[in-house]
């Protein structure tokens, strides 16, 4: 017979209690609600390690990984500018011109924007009232949408502008509409058959679906100019009548209507270049929207 362990007067003993404790570790352990740690380990419900197990499973989804700030989204890429190609100088034009002529021609590689030229583009032929003009002129044509380009030099006569017809059709800078400003400087000097004829070759160069433009003459310094400035305008509006695509552009009229400020019988003053600038535009917007007005054009890169 074992001899009775020391406990207090209940009967209760260090050997009964360490009993007990074990019988309820066995039973917690059997009914889920606990599992063994290691010594000085917090207690861990079974349901958390059963849920951290789940998530470690093969059949558990991948975490999303960081973000690369180095790699933008497609949307945030900005579309590429629309580009053009450089301004065409004329390399045959003298790279110092004289003081008599204009800048060497540009062809423009951006066209400009508006109406009712919409991005068109055209050339101006003429001699010094052209050279004197093209400043405020090219301001208005470009307001009015234009892509000018122009071919001017002081004292120059139509077959200097047949040449030049011949040049821009070399370089493909022959456009739909041009203006043409000569004849001043062939009436004192060069026949009228002449001068008749060269219209006439003028006009078969630029063709019958180009729009033409023809300035009239202003002469007002001897009575010889002016008969032959008279002759001039008379046959350049008969040969227009029979020509769909050339039209005068009525330059004296204007400026004697409007008393333009001369600086002497051919030239004028500043106010007076401007005035034919405004009046030579005006009369190309008038011929755009007789022959229709597209829709402002859209560069090509």
């Amino acid at each position: 017979m074992l001899p009775r362990s020391p406990g207090n007067a209940h009967g209760w003993s260090p050997l009964n209690g360490l009993t007990a404790l074990a019988v309820m570790l066995v039973a917690a352990a059997t009914i889920g609600l606990f599992v063994l740690q290691p010594p000085g380990a917090p207690v861990v419900a079974t349901e958390a390690l059963t849920e951290s197990s789940t998530l470690e499973s093969d059949d558990a989804p991948e975490p999303d990984p960081m973000p690369n700030p180095s790699l933008a989204s497609p949307l945030s890429i900005p579309s590429p500018q629309p580009t053009f190609p450089p301004d065409e100088v004329d390399k045959a034009w003298p790279k110092n011109p004289p003081w008599d002529a204009c800048p060497a021609p540009v062809w423009p590689g951006q066209p400009n924007a508006g109406s009712p030229g919409g991005g068109r583009r055209v050339l101006v032929l003429g001699d010094s009232l052209t050279r004197d003009s093209q400043k405020p002129m090219t301001r208005f044509l470009k307001e009015s949408g234009w892509t000018p380009t122009f071919r001017c030099w002081g004292s120059k006569r139509l077959d200097w502008g047949l040449d030049q017809v011949k040049r821009a059709k070399e370089l493909d800078q022959l456009p739909e509409f041009v203006i043409v400003a000569l004849g001043t400087n062939d009436i004192s000097w060069v026949q009228p058959a002449v001068t008749e004829r060269r219209v006439a070759t003028m006009l078969k160069r630029l063709g019958p679906d180009r729009q033409v433009l023809w300035v009239d003459l202003d002469i007002a310094y001897s009575s010889f100019s002016m008969q032959r400035a008279e002759w001039f305008n008379k046959m350049i509006r008969q040969v227009a009548e029979d020509r769909a695509n050339l039209e005068v552009v009525p330059w004296e009229k204007i400026a004697r209507d409007e008393k333009a400020a001369r600086f002497d019988g051919i030239h004028y003053e500043t106010s007076g270049y401007r005035l034919r600038a405004r009046a030579l535009t005006d009369a190309l917007d008038r011929r755009a929207v007789e022959v229709g007005t597209p829709v402002t054009a859209t560069p090509t890169p």
